[in-house]
């Protein structure tokens, strides 16, 4: 069986804000720091046997204060970036609704094979998502990893575990550096533990991407 924590960046400016961040870089604000010290604080006795991180600032620092406590390495992969959203990137939804309406409206059509102008499908951040996992999965036979990534690969790695359809209504909330623990054995995947946050304070945060 292998273990897989999966976690979601701490807050950024950007998630502060509400704005659509996708592939580009918001660093971490004060809150967000304290959030990942405090995860680092949770994971400080887990046995974790390789830690990854996405090719975005906001997960590398989120990982930081786990890396300086602990005698893991960061391996870095760019397949656990957050789904691209092209010209939805920088702007918040009031603007994007503005400015690019009809997109907006395919982007919430629930279609899954609706493409963001320049930026990727939910079909085509799925396939990325899910070959990610069974890649990782079997490169890490019985043993446990933490993966510090985004909201959307968790949102639908969790569907891919559950086996829900890509054009299902998420009804569950992703929070900043949330701990998620799926597993994959002979008999397929499993969600044990989803969206807990019992090493923070607070839960007030937004649940932009």
């Amino acid at each position: 069986m292998t273990r897989i924590i999966l976690i979601r960046h701490g807050e950024t400016e950007w998630n502060a804000l509400g704005l659509y961040q996708g592939q580009l870089n918001s660093p971490l604000t004060e809150e967000g720091r304290q959030q990942a010290i405090a995860l680092a604080a949770r994971l400080d006795n887990a046995p974790i046997d390789a830690l990854y991180a996405s090719d975005l600032d906001r997960t590398q620092e989120t990982a930081a204060p786990l890396v300086a406590t602990s005698s893991l390495e960061l391996s870095i992969d760019p397949r656990l970036r957050e789904r691209h959203y092209g010209i939805f990137q920088g702007l918040d939804k009031t603007s994007v609704a503005k400015l690019h309406p009809e997109a907006y409206a395919g982007h919430h059509s629930g279609d899954p094979d609706f493409q963001i102008p320049e930026g990727e499908s939910t079909r085509q951040f799925y396939k990325r998502v899910t070959g990610c996992l069974e890649d990782l999965a079997a490169h890490h036979p019985d043993q446990q990893i933490a993966i510090v990534t985004h909201g959307g690969f968790i949102a639908l790695a969790i569907k891919y575990v559950l086996g829900l359809s890509l054009d299902s209504e998420r009804r569950f909330v992703m929070s900043n550096t949330s701990y998620n623990l799926i597993t994959r054995s002979d008999k397929g995947w499993m969600l044990h533990t989803l969206g807990d946050i019992s090493h923070l304070q607070n839960d007030g945060q937004d649940d932009i991407e």
